[in-house]
């Protein structure tokens, strides 16, 4: 406890005194650096409940006090503490890392923007050619660094975001989006003011589609993707539009539990939300061959800076997004 009351403490001040360093742009060279410590050997996998999950989260946390962001709770600072009931070991303990940055404009500020990613992975399992840890860096560290990036240059952009943005790390993706479904549970800020959720899952491969493309995972039942593209004509971005990933990943990350709503056996669209990936290979998720090294930093470094601007213009949008339940429901029966 102590511990997080010092966290807390620096963070507050960090806020009145920013540094030159941590007001600099992420560096391709320091996303190298923060992946290959959280997909690196010594993590072994990152398993939920593990020693190396506090050791990722204590990282993750580090960054967001080191950025300037507000801690998620006076009494936890940036960890969103709950157990797991019925795992093995029984009754797992796992945290959420969350931190505030509240928006610019007096009356926008009271709605919120979710910028989100799960740091968890698999662990170490049956060998492959003598390899048993399940790195994870795709999946997803690469997604986590990304938020950790996000919350510098945000904080720190000399045009401040209109509206309150809130930076998520979950746990307990990998065993059913249990640090996601937890924070629906019990939301820091009301569920209605949040307006919008960007999930960022598996961020460093781009040979696949091809440097500065992404996949806006829930785009067959949405008119969000009309709003990126018209975004997008000023950047050197675009969402991908021809695809190999099956459409059903709109349901494999943390942005579903947000998304979808259950009323009895019916399934609705509920908070506008929706997980951006830069891959279209989903063949080596949960394999030894998901390690650093793999990863495009150059185009992680672009993806941040994309994702700067993007947030700051989101921020300020009317952000009228529509669901198409219509279309929703004709996938959900097939």
């Amino acid at each position: 406890m102590k511990q997080l009351i010092i966290l807390a403490i620096l963070a507050l001040f960090r806020m009145t005194s920013t540094s030159a360093q941590d007001s600099r742009p992420v560096t391709a060279e320091e996303l190298k650096a923060w992946c290959y410590y959280l997909a690196g050997d010594e993590m072994k996998g990152r398993k939920n409940g593990s020693p190396e999950m506090v050791k990722a989260a204590d990282y993750i946390a580090t960054a967001f006090m080191e950025a300037g962001l507000s801690p998620y709770s006076t009494e936890t600072g940036y960890f969103q503490e709950y157990d797991i009931k019925g795992r093995v070991p029984s009754d797992m303990h796992e945290r959420n890392v969350i931190g505030l940055l509240e928006g610019s404009d007096p009356e926008l500020k009271k709605e919120w923007i979710i910028l989100s990613a799960h740091f968890d992975h698999i662990g170490i399992r049956q060998p492959v050619n003598g390899d048993s840890i399940y790195n994870g860096a795709d999946d997803n560290a690469t997604g986590t660094i990304t938020v950790m990036a996000l919350a510098r240059t945000l904080r720190n952009s000399p045009v401040k975001p209109k509206r309150s943005i809130l930076f998520v790390a979950y746990s307990g993706e990998e065993i059913g989006m249990k640090g996601s479904r937890w924070f629906l549970e019990h939301p820091p800020v009301p569920l209605d003011k949040i307006k919008l959720n960007l999930n960022f899952e598996m961020e460093g491969e781009s040979l696949t589609l091809g440097k500065n493309r992404y996949i806006l995972t829930g785009h067959m039942f949405t008119d969000f993707d009309d709003l990126l593209d018209e975004y997008n004509k000023n950047t050197g971005w675009a969402v991908a539009k021809t695809v190999k990933t099956p459409d059903g990943v709109f349901f494999a990350s943390d942005n579903a539990p947000l998304a979808i709503r259950r009323e009895g056996e019916k399934a609705i669209l509920n908070i506008p939300a929706f997980t951006l990936v830069t891959t279209d290979d989903m063949n080596f998720i949960h394999k030894v061959t998901d390690s650093p090294d793999r990863m495009d930093y150059d185009n992680m470094a672009s993806m941040v800076s994309y994702a700067t601007g993007l947030v700051l213009f989101l921020s300020g949008d009317p952000l009228n997004i529509h669901w198409d339940q219509e279309a929703f429901d004709k996938f959900n029966q097939r």
